[in-house]
């Protein structure tokens, strides 16, 4: 798997944390420090406390390793392997080679050949994509598993697997030829632009830097190029027990773990001498300190890099100091950015960021979409960061940001001991990576505290300062159409923008929770029952709202609230189209007379937030709280329903950007895919339907207000409550917030549930077209199932077949054909809609491949329907679902969303409770009888997205498609 860095919409700039990555957990027993060979390796020449709650040491082979005890998620524990050898290890003709390497390793080895690392994890319950994976970046490539029963057997089983993988890799030519089309369709499923991106980003921002030619992908030439001798020489040369780390988390004895380690993994042995490491180059400047990407439907959007050499220095407790005083200096006028924006401004966002990548540069860059013009778009940006860099920030300014970041802290030493396996493992990876180190929570805090008193307003100025030294600033400019005048042009308009008089700052309001509209008085209380074997308690007030709660403590500190009201999509029209594109901007639009900035100000410091979502049966308003915060957030939400506001501004802002990017839907198969697939998945229902750039043009605030207004003050309110705060607790929150309200009128009933099916049988896909690679194409097949709240174990059945249907598409669409890089299927089905339910699949693969997944999937449904799994088959599937279902129960996320309908239908109590045995339950002749009676009861359906000048090609088996669009 390859992270791509770059992204037209979205580039990765964020200033690192005054330590990059926490780590929290309980204490592992004492080992004498040299017993475990260089146990100081990750703080080394840092002041920083050392965690002690981590375990570290090296192997005389040099393999360092880190293990620390956790205890959730309870019984399992996450594995990392961290190969210090990524694309920058790779010579010019071995660009890509790091990557494929990461796909050979699961290709099999000396002891588990061909597949059996994959059927060996899956009958550990371990699903591969989800708990055994692995990434190559431009610096390492790491591996990951994330155990689900970590007995000793089973993780020593995991150990000799992974230590083969680092080891004894087979690499044959057969193995080669059979991974290199997956490689490749990994390669061509990136969309286009994020290509184009990439390869002008890089060369212009990290001149002189072996980054600027390195994508982790490769290219076609270098993977068509490699051979299982060239692999096999780079596998030797780069994967060595002195460039491995192998970090241990979970719920297991630390004693035992580093036993196993050091038992799988000491006699492992690098092959010829150990390689020195490349020249990473240093920043240079570039010939062309401007480029401009041209690339139709683009949003006008201009990036500013400065980039600077790699500080290798250890963290210390002054470098953190500093880095604090950046993070402050970038929020700061990030929140300055931003207000522009949402007043009248020439630009639709605009902010800055900075990275610091080991052996690459640190960089900060200035990122900034436009609603039309993007020179007068960054000339307002550049004002306001020559303000910033002119003039210190003000103390209230400083403050406000501080204020943030202690909640922050406070919160990671609240949710320290119920922090997952997994975050710890990739967190200490992250900090491997980055040269960086761990620390407790505690440690993080108190270095915090310490560093405030510094945070004055010319020590955080000067802080701005060092982010905007180094080369620079070098411009690049994605505009729709190749921007007039060209590079002569660009150089001018940068040169003006650096030469843009400050900004004027603007006075702010001082809002706080006083300026909220009063709600009525307190409600009361009429009923409580308890569901007792599933911990819950349902409230019902006067007015005739309900409260739904569970208390738990598997995030300590952490309480979920969710606010449901109305019908959602179902009390909605299928006839007309809605502005449910808007919705986001519901819960942004403030309340009463307070607008997104005064919610902004009113919320500084405080663990409250607020969104809106619509599901196909309610509206909902929600967020994450704590204890201490519960009764405001409470008010919040409930005064958002008494008395919302509407901020015109948002939306014509909200508006322009949904503009500004709608061709990017066209761009790829896959954009062209999410833009279609609900619609098609539901026919003639306008509700879910694209909606056409004419509709959003059209739309005005005042619509936006006739829309949702009337929505937000319908049907009684139904209040979830889950997390670490007790039930008397949240109901004295309840009483003088959503309790408070005044009985609210039931919403118009809605229209007919059942006419909602998915599409009718057709033996011809329908098609789409998209205009990106040609390379590129998207296939989808399904049949019709049922939805509703009745027969749900034959939904589950139906579900476990979908997870048995995706390992076989992956295994003869992959895994044999090369034909995509990551095929799925799932079953989907409403419980509202009760003639609603489909049995899907979908792949991105090449036009000329369409076909073969027709057949194959065709095939793989037809069997499942006629013949039993085998057991072990069976098994494969049914154990890593189990054990998804074990975790998902001991999270608030699960039990925050599985709550829903409990006040008013008792077959959703069911639902939740037979959850896990209705898995454990199934047989292979439950799944077969399932397929047969829903799924192969009638014919299938489908759909393909094509390139333009392939969309009259057959897409079906000696059929041309139809529909097309």
């Amino acid at each position: 798997m390859i992270p791509i860095r770059a992204l037209i919409l979205a580039l990765a700039t964020c200033l690192a944390a005054p330590i990059p990555a926490f780590a929290q957990g309980g204490a592992s027993a004492p080992v004498q420090a040299q017993a475990r060979g260089d146990a100081d390796w990750l703080y080394r020449g840092s002041d920083i406390a050392r965690d002690p709650s981590w375990r570290f040491g090296t192997l005389p082979n040099g393999l360092r390793y880190a293990i620390r005890r956790n205890a959730r998620p309870v019984g399992q524990v996450s594995i990392r392997i961290r190969i210090d050898a990524g694309s920058l290890e790779e010579a010019d003709n071995e660009r890509g080679w790091a990557h494929f390497m990461e796909h050979m390793a699961f290709r099999g080895t000396e002891h588990f050949p061909g597949d059996q690392a994959r059927l060996t994890w899956e009958r550990l319950g371990a699903s591969f994509g989800s708990d055994t994976n692995a990434q190559t970046d431009a610096t390492d490539t790491v591996y990951q598993l994330d155990l689900p029963h970590a007995d000793r057997a089973s993780l020593d089983t995991s150990l000799q697997v992974l230590a083969d993988m680092m080891e004894r890799a087979r690499i044959d030519p057969e193995a080669v030829a059979a991974e290199r089309p997956v490689v490749l369709a990994e390669k061509r499923r990136r969309p286009e632009i994020a290509v184009r991106f990439q390869e002008m980003l890089q060369p212009l921002m990290y001149s002189g830097l072996r980054y600027a030619a390195r994508d982790p992908i490769g290219t076609d030439e270098t993977l068509n190029a490699a051979t299982a001798e060239g692999l096999r020489a780079f596998y030797h040369r780069w994967y060595r027990p002195e460039r491995a780390t192998v970090v241990m988390v979970g719920d297991a004895d630390p004693a035992m773990m580093e036993e196993l380690l050091r038992a799988r993994f000491g006699d492992w042995q690098g092959v010829g001498p150990a390689p020195s490491d490349p020249d990473f180059g240093r920043p240079t400047d570039p010939s062309r300190t401007v480029a401009n990407m041209a690339y139709p439907g683009t949003p006008a959007t201009a990036i500013v890099g400065w980039v600077r050499p790699h500080d290798d220095q250890p963290l210390t407790q002054a470098r953190e100091r500093d880095f604090t005083a950046e993070t402050l200096a970038a929020a700061i006028v990030n929140r300055r950015l931003e207000a522009h924006a949402r007043g009248t401004s020439a630009y639709i966002s605009a902010s800055i960021g900075a990275s610091r990548e080991r052996d690459v540069a640190d960089t900060t860059m200035l990122q900034v979409r436009a609603r039309e013009d993007w020179q007068s778009a960054l000339n307002e940006a550049y004002a306001i960061l020559s303000d910033a860099l002119q003039t210190p920030p003000g103390a209230d300014e400083i403050e406000r940001e501080i204020a943030n970041l202690r909640t922050a802290v406070d919160a990671a030493v609240q949710t320290e001991p119920t922090a997952m396996s997994q975050t710890f493992a990739d967190r200490m990876v992250g900090a491997i990576d980055n040269g960086s180190l761990v620390a407790s929570a505690a440690t993080v805090r108190d270095n915090f505290i310490r560093n405030v008193p510094a945070m004055t307003p010319a020590v955080v100025q000067a802080a701005l300062h060092r982010l905007f030294e180094g080369s620079g600033p070098r411009l690049l400019v994605a505009t729709a159409a190749p921007v007039a005048g060209g590079e002569t042009a660009l150089a001018q308009a940068l040169a003006a923008a650096r030469a843009a008089a400050p900004a004027q700052r603007t006075a702010v309001r001082a809002v706080s929770f006083d300026d909220l509209p009063r709600l009525g008085p307190p409600g009361r209380e009429v009923s409580r029952r308890e569901i007792a074997d599933m911990g819950v308690t349902i409230v019902t007030f006067a007015n005739g709202s309900t409260l739904t709660f569970k208390h738990t403590e598997f995030d300590h500190g952490v309480v979920e609230v969710r606010l449901r009201f109305g019908r959602g999509i179902s009390g909605l029209s299928p006839d007309r189209p809605g502005l449910a594109w808007a919705q986001t901007l519901v819960a942004a639009s403030g309340v009463a007379d307070i607008d997104l900035e005064g919610l902004q100000r009113m919320l500084t410091g405080r663990r409250i937030g607020m969104g809106f979502t619509i599901d196909d049966d309610a509206f909902v308003l929600g967020s994450q709280t704590s204890a201490p915060d519960l009764p405001d957030e409470l008010r919040l939400l409930a005064t958002k329903l008494a008395d919302p506001g509407w901020d015109p501004r948002l939306f014509t802002r909200s508006q322009n950007e949904t503009l500004s990017s709608y061709d990017l839907q066209y761009a790829s198969a896959s954009a062209r895919a999410g833009r279609e697939l609900r619609g098609f998945l539901r026919p003639n229902d306008k509700r879910v339907a694209p909606v056409e750039r004419d509709v959003i043009a059209a739309a005005t605030p005042d619509q936006f207000r006739a829309f949702y207004a009337p929505l937000l003050a319908e049907g009684p309110v139904h209040a979830i409550i889950v997390g670490d705060v007790s039930l008397d607790d949240a109901v004295a929150a309840m009483l003088p917030t959503v309790a408070a309200l005044p009985t609210r009128p039931e919403p118009a009933v809605a229209p007919d549930p059942a006419a909602i099916r998915p599409p009718a049988p057709n033996p011809t896909p329908v098609t789409f077209t998209h205009r990106g690679d040609p390379d590129q194409a998207f296939a989808a097949i399904g049949w019709t199932t049922f939805g509703g709240l009745d027969n749900v174990r034959d939904q589950r059945a139906l579900a476990l077949a979908a997870n048995i249907f995706q390992a076989r598409l992956f295994e003869q669409l992959r895994e044999r054909e090369g034909a995509t890089y990551s095929p799925n299927a799932t079953h989907n089905a409403s419980e509202t809609f009760p003639n609603w339910g489909v049995f899907f699949a979908a792949a991105e693969v090449k036009p000329d491949n369409v076909a073969t997944f027709f057949r194959i999937a065709r095939a793989i449904v037809a069997d499942l329907a006629a013949h039993p799994v085998e057991a072990d088959e069976f098994a494969r599937a049914q154990n890593p679902v189990i054990s998804g279902i074990e975790r998902r129960l001991a999270t608030n996320a699960y039990w925050v969303a599985a709550l829903e309908g409990w006040d008013s239908d008792p077959r959703q109590i069911a639902r939740v409770r037979d959850y896990l045995s209705d898995y454990r339950g199934l047989t292979a002749e439950d799944v077969r009888r399932a397929v047969a009676t829903w799924v192969t009861d009638q014919g299938d359906w489908s759909m393909v997205v094509l390139p333009d000048r392939r969309a009259t090609t057959s897409a079906g088996e000696g059929s041309a498609p139809s529909g097309q669009q």
